[in-house]
C-alpha cells in the first residue's frame, strides 16, 4: 500500500470531519472570576445514564471508493428508548439527494460520552437507473448529547433481488464516516 500525499481536499475533509469534536474555551481566566467560557446545551441524561442523543442532527458523511473520497451533506433523525436507538438518515448533498436509510442499534457507557454500536442499512439508486442498491454494516462510535461520530471500515452496496446487474451498484465503500451535530 502506497502513501498518498494529503490533497488539499482531503485535508479540508478532515479538518471539517474532527471540527464537531473539538471545543475550546471561548476565553480564559486569569483570576478574573467574570471571565467564564460558555456553557453546551446537553439533553437530559436517561435513566440508564447513557446520553439522550434522540433528536435531529445534521453533519457529513464521508467514503472512499476507488482512491476517490465522495463526501455528502446528511441528516439523521433518531429515537431513542433509553439504549435502544433507531432512526433513519438522509443525503442533502445533490449528487446523493435519493439516497437513505434506516438505522437501528444500542447505546452504552456513562453521559456524556456514550457509545454506539448498531447497523446502517443504506439505500441508493443504480447506475442504471432502476431497481436499488442495498448495503448495510455494522457502525461504531461516540454519542455524545451534542455530537456523534460513527464509522465502519466498509460498506457494501449490491443490487436488490428484483433491481438491476450488481455492476450498477456503487459496490465497496470503505472508510465510511458519519459526522453529525444537533441539529
Amino acid at each position: 500500500m502506497a502513501f498518498a500525499p494529503a490533497t488539499p481536499r482531503r485535508l479540508a475533509a478532515v479538518v471539517l470531519a474532527l471540527l464537531p469534536l473539538v471545543t475550546a474555551p471561548a476565553c480564559s481566566s486569569d483570576g478574573d472570576s467574570s471571565l467564564t467560557a460558555p456553557s453546551r446545551p446537553t439533553s437530559p441524561t436517561l435513566p440508564s445514564g447513557v446520553a439522550n442523543i434522540s433528536g435531529h442532527w445534521s453533519g457529513t458523511s464521508d467514503w472512499e471508493q476507488n482512491n476517490v473520497h465522495s463526501i455528502s451533506n446528511v441528516t439523521v433523525a433518531i429515537t431513542q428508548s433509553d439504549r435502544t436507538v433507531t432512526g433513519t438518515i438522509r443525503y442533502a448533498s445533490p449528487a446523493y439527494q435519493t439516497w437513505g436509510g434506516t438505522i437501528n442499534g444500542t447505546v452504552a457507557g456513562t453521559s456524556p460520552d456514550t457509545q454506539f454500536v448498531g447497523t446502517i442499512e443504506l439505500r441508493a439508486p443504480p447506475a442504471t437507473g432502476t431497481g436499488t442498491c442495498i448495503g448495510s454494516a455494522i457502525f461504531s462510535g461516540r454519542s455524545v448529547s451534542d455530537s456523534l461520530r460513527w464509522d465502519t471500515s466498509q460498506l457494501t452496496t449490491l443490487s436488490n433481488a428484483d433491481g438491476p446487474p450488481a455492476a450498477a451498484c456503487r459496490g465497496l465503500l470503505r472508510n465510511f464516516v458519519l459526522i453529525m451535530g444537533r441539529g
